[in-house]
């Protein structure tokens, strides 16, 4: 009998993000055990992976109902053909695609749910398709135990169609790790320069936090929509000697250990990655306590500090506190890898093909 064939789904593979880089992961950690392809919805895929059968099912940037009337059937088709064993779809939106093509499909279909649900429980268009999404699939993987309590209080879903599988640290995450430089006076900050990671209330943190800090520089790694708007900003408010945007950097793995704290102001997170290549590289880290992500890889007061979601001075007096403490860092930096083995590549994997096992029994 030949390898299961498992085919990870996206809405596009060219709005490349933390599902794509997620996706792209998982299809290359799978080969070994299976057949893998990656189906994008629409546009296309930004790179070629070898090993990897790639499918585009509308050619351009496409809305939902594009895809629905010009895509579906071609979708069943693709994975009807390629006998598809388990189909694992990110994004609500491809989630809602996909369910609504089950009864025509042989394969079995997992919503893989890379964000949360109560971020944007208001949209109702969007809570809809993320209950069918789940509602329609054998089973739904969530990022975080907080997400899988939450379908299940305001889904009402059986606890035993869920599962939690984080996203693991990747191995060339640890392979550049350097060693920890509690003396370093620079903080850091990784992310897409848009709305959704707080870069307006970075920057009232830092104005709040920097001046009393001239030998501190806070530098902020990523491109994006925002980019102007933050460096008019920063510069309006006298900070751009010390709150620096560096840009994109091709080499950002090997640059974390010349920090000596991460900071993160995201509104909504899944599971962050950049805040977990912080915990692998040791740095004490402060971040908003939003609805999921951060709490389940910071320790409060023992590798880092978690802030009352939109405290403003809350934020800034638990940096004051690191940044006026380099014991503090050190002792903070020595705990941060506490519990990193739950995301270790090896036991999420295992935790993937018990589930594909359980699916094709």
């Amino acid at each position: 009998m030949g390898k299961k064939h498992i085919c990870l789904i996206d809405y596009d593979m060219c709005d490349w993000g933390g599902a794509e880089q997620v996706i792209e992961n998982l299809g290359h950690a799978f080969l070994e055990d299976y057949r893998v392809s990656i189906v994008s919805l629409c546009s296309g895929f930004l790179r070629e992976y070898e090993g990897i059968s790639c499918y585009t099912i509308i050619n351009k940037r496409a809305r939902m109902r594009e895809i629905l009337v010009h895509g579906y059937w071609k979708l069943v088709q693709v994975l009807n053909q390629n006998r598809v064993d388990i189909a694992v779809v990110c994004e609500s939106c491809a989630g809602m695609i996909v369910t609504m093509a089950k009864p025509f499909i042989k394969a079995k279909v997992i919503f893989a749910d890379h964000s949360n649900l109560l971020s944007v429980w208001h949209d109702k268009p969007v809570r809809y398709m993320r209950y069918f999404s789940s509602r329609f699939s054998e089973y739904t993987v969530t990022l975080t135990e907080k997400n899988k309590r939450d379908y299940i209080k305001y889904f009402h879903f059986s606890p035993e169609r869920l599962t939690v599988i984080y996203n693991w640290i990747d191995k060339k995450v640890f392979d550049a790790a350097g060693e920890y430089q509690s003396d370093a006076k620079k903080i850091l900050t990784v992310g897409r320069l848009e709305q959704v990671k707080g870069y307006d209330r970075l920057v009232d943190i830092a104005e709040r936090i920097l001046p009393q800090h001239p030998d501190w520089e806070w530098h902020v790694f990523g491109k994006g929509s925002l980019q102007e708007e933050l460096r008019q900003k920063i510069q309006h408010k006298g900070l751009g000697k010390q709150l620096i945007l560096m840009g994109k950097s091709e080499k950002m793995l090997e640059q974390y250990c010349e920090y000596s704290i991460y900071a993160m102001t995201s509104y909504v997170e899944g599971l962050p990655l950049a805040l977990l290549e912080a915990k692998a590289n040791q740095l004490p880290s402060v971040s908003f306590d939003i609805l999921t992500g951060p709490s389940e890889i910071i320790e409060d007061g023992i590798n880092g500090y978690l802030v009352k979601d939109g405290d403003i001075s809350g934020f800034a007096e638990k940096l004051d506190v690191l940044m006026g403490d380099e014991l503090l860092r050190a002792s903070f930096s020595k705990q941060a890898g506490q519990g990193i083995e739950r995301f270790q590549k090896e036991k999420i994997l295992e935790q993937w093909k018990a589930l594909f096992d359980l699916m094709l029994m």
